[in-house]
């Protein structure tokens, strides 16, 4: 597809493979690299090969939900290359990303009621017991079993209360990069 592209703190690279790409990555410098990779099924198969870029900001993230992904078709979402708000994946999916201050806490509810909630490992990989940030996922209102993720941690999700919302705390001494996934 001829695309190059150097990624910086905040972007988010969607690569829609279809009926197929070739694909690789490095490290520019010296420096090392550290990111995700998240692969979603689509739910048409045979598409012909896409991709696209957003950047979403730390300051935008700051102690609120953003939408970094969404299914194509969803309300703000562009297929353009490089556009504004949500990247678009053909799958049913949604996620949203925070960097949630110590104290503090967010509630996400979830359309699909099944999700999938990841804490960044920002502060390096380290063998041994985990650093870094620590949070605590539960479901909002009486009754949610509460589970701590630190850096690194994820899990799955089930939100079945009438309130049909996750609620995230930072228990911790610092800011937590946190993802989370909606799935129907």
């Amino acid at each position: 597809m001829g695309n190059t592209e150097i990624l910086k703190r905040g972007d988010v690279q969607l690569t829609s493979a279809g009926t197929g790409i070739s694909h690789s990555e490095k490290a520019h410098g010296a420096k090392q690299v550290h990111f995700l990779q998240i692969w979603s099924l689509p739910t048409t198969s045979k598409l012909p090969p896409k991709y696209f870029t957003r950047h979403f900001s730390d300051e935008e993230k700051t102690d609120k939900w953003v939408r970094v992904v969404a299914p194509v078709g969803a309300e703000g979402v562009v297929a353009s290359r490089e556009g504004e708000g949500p990247a678009p994946v053909q799958s049913p999916l949604t996620m949203y990303a925070t960097l949630l201050g110590p104290g503090r806490s967010l509630s996400r509810s979830l359309g699909g009621r099944k999700g999938y909630v990841h804490v960044v490992q920002t502060s390096g990989y380290r063998e041994g017991k985990g650093e870094g940030a620590s949070v605590i996922v539960k479901e909002k209102g009486p009754g949610g079993e509460p589970l701590t993720l630190r850096e690194g941690d994820g899990a799955y999700v089930f939100v079945g209360g009438s309130g049909n919302a996750l609620e995230v705390e930072n228990d911790g001494d610092r800011v937590a990069e946190i993802l989370v996934f909606d799935l129907d």
